[in-house]
């Protein structure tokens, strides 16, 4: 398997080769990988078995990976989606139209082609001029706004704003942060959604009648505290309403979306009067310290799932839907940083001795802070007694306190 651009570490090949995978990293040359990635991501991959620099001739890079025996590719990140793309198109392993890659990552970009394709989408705008976007803002006089970078899965969080000074004052922040990992130059300026938020996992593969099958194979309900940092991702049963909207709404967007093979990582906002709107949609493979309490809780591996689409296509979905045991619970915590951007290492110390602790993220356990570029660290809680587990995210969050 070929991951091209991966970015900030190597959980990505790590977790493949774990499943028997024999995982190449394709790396951008030292021009393109400092401007797409940015400081921290310039260390190289550990667990892969071979890596190949990609200096701009794809001929070349193709006949690399084919002398290679590559039989899948996946971006592992925005800035490989295109080239991940071309080079799939030149292996017979279409994952999408490169002419169109921008549909798999950039947030303005896929609003426009919802709207046109008559999908429910968040208004909003996409732009690199901030006079542009306060024209736009004010002449839609919306209550709140947020300003986020163009592409998803850079790691800078939106910013939400109430108006045009807010959005001035914005604006240059968000545009230094966001020139740290990319050189986008195109942020969004979206309307502000009081609705509660999903993150929506899903698996697409050529069917066996030729059109393509999108299957969605986890969702997750967000909780924001107070200033809007995030709290709690909680998994949904497949039974539960919400769970259902927004899996009835993905196959539409995808499709909208031109995704044609592998795993995609989306955003969607729920409003009871407008429904499912998506937020951003990123045609990466995710990983998270949660996945081996997901496999636990479910029985579904998402990351063999991502795998499947690049088999021979077979009878009906190709990824079958979530039991979900009754009663299992699965959240992730998100710990806060404290002054100096660290938290505590007692902390992670004493997490191991909780009942329902499944995971930690790496580092969590030692004897120094933990510190680095990640939004957040974070604790998985999993267990059959719901009780159980809210018991230990308040002891959690007491310990924090």
């Amino acid at each position: 398997m070929a991951i091209v651009a991966p970015f900030g570490g190597s959980a990505l090949a790590e977790t493949f080769a774990r499943r028997g995978r024999r995982t190449v990293t394709v790396e951008l040359d030292a021009h393109r990988r400092t401007s797409a990635r940015g400081a921290a991501g310039m260390a190289g991959v550990a667990g892969c078995a071979d890596s190949v620099e990609h200096r701009g001739s794809l001929r070349q890079t193709v006949k690399a990976l084919r002398g290679l025996g590559v039989s899948a590719v996946v971006a592992g990140s925005a800035a490989g989606i295109e080239l991940a793309e071309r080079i799939g198109w030149h292996l017979g392993l279409p994952q999408g139209d490169p002419e169109t890659s921008r549909l798999r990552y950039d947030r303005g970009v896929q609003a426009v082609a919802l709207a046109r394709a008559g999908i429910p989408a968040p208004r909003g705008i996409r732009s690199a001029d901030p006079a542009e976007a306060l024209a736009w803002a004010e002449a839609r006089r919306l209550p709140g706004y947020l300003l986020a970078p163009a592409a998803a899965g850079v790691p800078v969080e939106p910013v939400a704003c109430d108006g045009a000074r807010q959005i001035s004052e914005a604006w240059p922040v968000v545009k230094r942060a966001v020139a740290r990992y990319c050189d986008d130059p195109y942020l969004v300026l979206t309307e502000r959604l009081p609705a509660p938020q999903f993150v929506v996992n899903s698996v697409s593969r050529p069917g066996a009648d030729g059109p393509t099958e999108h299957v969605v194979t986890d969702v997750w309900a967000e909780t924001r505290s107070g200033d809007r940092s995030l709290d709690r991702t909680d998994l949904l049963l497949p039974h539960q309403p919400s769970a259902r909207a927004v899996s009835a709404y993905m196959p539409r967007v995808l499709g909208a979306l031109g995704v044609m093979r592998g795993p995609v990582t989306a955003r969607v906002a729920y409003t009871p009067g407008r429904g499912p709107l998506l937020v951003s949609a990123l045609a990466v493979p995710g990983v998270s310290p949660a996945d081996e309490a997901l496999r636990t809780a479910t029985g579904l591996d998402r990351l063999t799932d991502a795998l499947d689409p690049w088999g021979p296509p077979l009878p009906g979905p190709s990824v079958p839907s979530v039991p979900g045991p009754a009663g299992h619970r699965v959240v992730r915590v998100h710990l806060r940083r404290g002054s100096g951007h660290a938290v505590d290492p007692h902390l992670g110390r004493i997490l191991g001795r909780l009942p329902t602790v499944a995971a930690v993220s790496t580092g969590l356990g030692g004897h120094s802070p933990v510190t680095g570029t990640a939004r957040s660290a974070e604790v998985v809680l999993s267990g059959g007694d719901p009780e159980a587990v809210e018991a230990d995210y308040r002891i959690i969050r007491a310990m924090e306190r």
